[in-house]
């Protein structure tokens, strides 16, 4: 069976082929995509989406991350800073001692001694954001206030953590009172209180007793710091390794998704040529001479 050229048919059909494939190769040029839907190539559009879904969840635990490394800066400051103030106190304590204080020096370290006592309970009572540092879950209650004369933990002993990477927690909201008071009897400001009226008085018993308070806070407080150090560098560890995956998978989509520009230039090169071509072929055989009538 022979079969003849159409002129219109097929000729229309090459046409209308070459200039779906310039407009396919123009698209990519113009919007730097190689995958421009679903029917184009199912499977990559199915992989770019799970790295769409992939960078999404890294992006989350970094800003959770990031959050995290402010807060647990803004506590080691804190912290930092209620050492400077316990052995300021032990230091103004130490110097009412023995048979060579003067009621006046008493009197100054006594003075001394409140004054590191209300920096040591803002300290405690810091807040980040609005969110208060030492209460547990409790960050809307400033971690101790004084009521009805006695000072009084407001916070709970839960610990506030957040999921910075798979599987990881870390702590950014602390048991004041693990610190403040520990396993004493009494929380520190309230010994510091009783020290500052033994200061006063010149009781030594008095006086050692809120020296070795002073010194098991202290001793508290370096510790919450050292734990403090190790989850601030478990966060960079995080930050670095998240930030490492991520620049993974954006080059994982790069590959599915965009469009090799130099091979895409090419192609549409090609196509335009192709579709002139057609135009061209259509154009030469539906042209008529006088010939055809002879």
């Amino acid at each position: 069976m022979r079969v003849t050229y159409d002129v219109i048919r097929d000729g229309l059909t090459a046409i209308n082929k070459a200039s779906d494939q310039l407009a396919a190769a123009r698209l990519q040029v113009t919007t730097g995509r190689r995958v421009q839907g679903p029917s184009g190539d199912p499977r990559g559009v199915q992989q770019a989406i799970g790295e769409h879904t992939e960078m999404g969840t890294l992006d989350s635990y970094t800003r959770s991350a990031q959050s995290a490394s402010s807060r647990l800066a803004a506590v080691d400051t804190v912290l930092a800073d209620v050492v400077d103030k316990l052995t300021a106190s032990i230091v103004a304590a130490t110097s009412a001692r023995g048979s060579t204080a003067t009621p006046a020096s008493r009197a100054a370290a006594a003075q001394a001694l409140r004054g590191y006592r209300d920096a040591l309970v803002a300290d405690v009572n810091m807040s980040f954001q609005g969110s208060q540092l030492f209460s547990g879950s409790r960050t809307d209650q400033p971690a101790y206030a004084q009521i009805a004369g006695a000072w009084t933990y407001q916070g709970d002993s839960a610990a506030v953590q957040v999921e910075i990477d798979r599987g990881r927690l870390v702590t950014v909201g602390f048991n004041g009172q693990e610190i403040v008071q520990g396993s004493d009897a009494a929380d520190l400001f309230t010994a510091l209180d009783d020290l500052i009226a033994a200061v006063e008085s010149g009781d030594a018993a008095g006086l050692g007793l809120g020296i070795g308070a002073l010194e098991r806070a202290f001793d508290r407080a370096v510790q919450a710091q050292g734990r403090l150090g190790a989850d601030e560098r478990g966060v960079d560890d995080a930050a670095a390794r998240l930030s490492a995956l991520r620049v993974a998978s954006e080059t994982r989509r790069a590959h599915i998704e965009d469009a090799n520009m130099a091979e895409s230039i090419a192609r549409m090169n090609q196509a335009d040529m192709a579709y002139r071509a057609a135009l061209g072929a259509v154009s030469t055989a539906e042209r008529t001479s006088l010939l055809d009538y002879l």
